[in-house]
């Protein structure tokens, strides 16, 4: 287990991720208009999926096509909002950390930035999932979309860094297994009975994570 970390070494050789066109450790990232992510407390910060490697339509170059995994067949997806919209999936990356443990009545913590480089429709997304060893996963955390930041947030392009505290996983029982951060492109809609076409895998955004503990 590599938890609690701030990301002060380059390499995340004690996590597992998706690929490391997509996902990487950053000194800096650059936001829109101006925004500029520095560590809070260590030296880097883990980055989840690419949005500059994209061409001029939005779509991901070959390369990061290629290293993004498929996300339109995930059970977890597509998602409902609370105005009763969806979102589906198109493609994305992950980061995970294997035998987590975290004691009943502790909660799991993370501070996150998320930053979108499209619009809505095209609905990037954050989302947190939980596989306890030997049991069913446990139902995904939405951690932040597109939607959020024009809808709640007036328009912004990016949070600020935001701490998200994660009970659910050891409110009734010790847990112990792994913790999955996944980012992927998406495509919100209103109608149930539509599924979004290539814009899907259009526009993605990233995650980023500068600590990550158990409190």
């Amino acid at each position: 287990m590599s938890i609690p970390t701030n990301f002060s070494e380059e390499s995340l050789a004690d996590f597992k991720f998706s690929s490391n066109k997509l996902v990487g450790t950053e000194r800096q990232y650059s936001g829109l208009r101006g925004k500029l992510f520095v560590p809070c407390e260590g030296k880097r910060f883990v980055r989840i999926d690419d949005p500059r490697a994209v061409d001029s339509d939005g779509l991901r170059t070959p390369e990061a096509h290629a290293a993004a995994k498929d996300l339109t067949n995930v059970a977890w997806l597509p998602h409902l909002h609370p105005d009763d919209t969806l979102t589906y999936g198109g493609k994305g990356a992950w980061l995970e950390c294997q035998n987590v443990g975290v004691p009943k009545g502790k909660a799991l913590w993370f501070r996150f930035a998320f930053l979108r480089f499209g619009s809505l429709p095209t609905n990037a997304f954050a989302t947190l999932l939980a596989f306890p060893d030997g049991a069913d996963p446990l139902p995904p955390v939405w951690i932040f979309d597109v939607k959020q930041l024009e809808e709640d947030q007036f328009g912004a392009n990016q949070t600020e860094w935001t701490e998200c505290v994660v009970n659910d996983i050891s409110a009734s029982a010790d847990f112990l297994g792994t913790i999955r951060w996944v980012v992927g492109t998406g495509h919100n809609v209103a109608d149930k009975q539509a599924i979004p076409d290539g814009t899907r895998f259009a526009r993605p955004g990233c995650l980023l994570i500068d600590a990550i503990g158990i409190s």
